[in-house]
């Protein structure tokens, strides 16, 4: 994912502002629209958390966030400014390279965040070769996830397994899987849990995944005329999320119950999940 030195720049400026401005007080709370896929993945719940929290609150802004099924659509709403931000960032990095006015702003994580969980007679990834691969879109995240994962496994992408898009939410896939429609699929986490607890098995977990797939696929984005015109309801939100970011490495209890409570995992995975989930959050933002 390339951005430009300009903007790199930029984005190290509002990190380094973030950690040293002052809270908003006394002022009267701004209204902004935020999109995103959903708020029960791992990658959405700084958000959540910032929200929930009052994170965001203390900046000076009421944040709603709006659920889409679909980038393209969302990428539309951020166009018609119907949106002021959404959180994905490859599908936007595309869009950028396509010439639209639109840039990422900061990345909330380190990586992927994916795990592939399979059916329980598949043993390894070379064991998917003549498989069906669920996917939510050719060209997302996902797909190129899936294609440096089985590239370093031995296995040819074009050739010895079929991917299919299924769009929607990670469930559409989850529930390709159960109904035997796919023999894995790609899912954010915590979705491996619910996997298991089927008895499906999880072929790479995100931490594997995470050690091939290097690309954050959350964080913040927006257009040009945003970055351009309220550099400062920028900041504000960064700082929100940075603050919720923090909040959830440094606070582990409360961290398990929040994941408990939002991603309604049980105590026992919500205590495997945030030892995971806490390495791949990224305050620096960058």
């Amino acid at each position: 994912m390339k951005v430009s030195q300009g903007f790199i720049t930029f984005v190290l400026l509002v990190v380094f502002v973030a950690g040293h401005v002052t809270t908003i007080s006394g002022a009267e709370s701004k209204a902004i629209n935020i999109g995103w896929t959903g708020g029960s993945a791992w990658t959405a719940l700084p958000d959540r958390i910032a929200s929930e929290r009052g994170f965001f609150e203390k900046e000076g802004l009421r944040v709603r966030y709006i659920q889409f099924q679909g980038t393209n659509l969302m990428l539309s709403a951020l166009m018609a400014n119907e949106l002021d931000y959404v959180t994905i960032l490859p599908f936007i990095a595309g869009a950028a390279t396509r010439g639209l006015p639109v840039k990422i702003v900061s990345a909330s994580t380190k990586s992927s965040g994916y795990a592939i969980v399979s059916r329980p007679e598949i043993d390894s990834v070379k064991a998917l070769k003549g498989k069906r691969i669920a996917i939510n879109s050719f060209g997302s995240s996902a797909d190129f996830a899936i294609y440096q994962l089985l590239s370093r496994h031995g296995l040819d992408p074009n050739k010895d397994v079929t991917l299919q898009a299924i769009a929607g939410s990670p469930d559409a896939r989850f529930a390709a899987l159960v109904g035997g429609a796919v023999e894995a699929t790609v899912v954010s986490s915590p979705f491996e849990y619910r996997a298991e607890q089927k008895g499906f098995k999880t072929l790479l977990s995100v931490k594997e995944t995470a050690e091939f797939v290097r690309i954050p696929i959350a964080g913040l984005s927006t257009t040009q005329r945003k970055i351009e015109k309220e550099p400062d309801e920028i900041v504000r939100v960064l700082r929100g999320q940075r603050a919720a970011m923090l909040f959830l490495q440094c606070q582990r209890e409360i961290g398990v119950s929040l994941l408990e409570k939002l991603l309604q995992l049980d105590h026992p995975a919500a205590e495997r999940f945030y030892s995971v989930y806490r390495d791949q959050y990224n305050p620096d933002l960058t």
